[in-house]
């Protein structure tokens, strides 16, 4: 069986305390995919760009 860590997509992630060992967490119940309108950098306003022609 292969597992990968699901705590790096999880929305909770930074506040979870249910293990200190999440780099070993393949499995949760409380699991909460970030979704990728709502991940930290959607939420950035992003600079007015101009194109530049070089």
């Amino acid at each position: 069986m292969n597992h990968f860590n699901i705590c790096p997509s999880c929305i909770h992630s930074n506040s979870c305390s249910l293990t200190a060992q999440k780099e070993k967490v393949w499995s949760c119940s409380e699991f909460d995919e970030i979704k990728p309108s709502k991940a930290i950098i959607g939420n950035l306003k992003q600079p007015k760009r101009a194109l530049e022609l070089v």
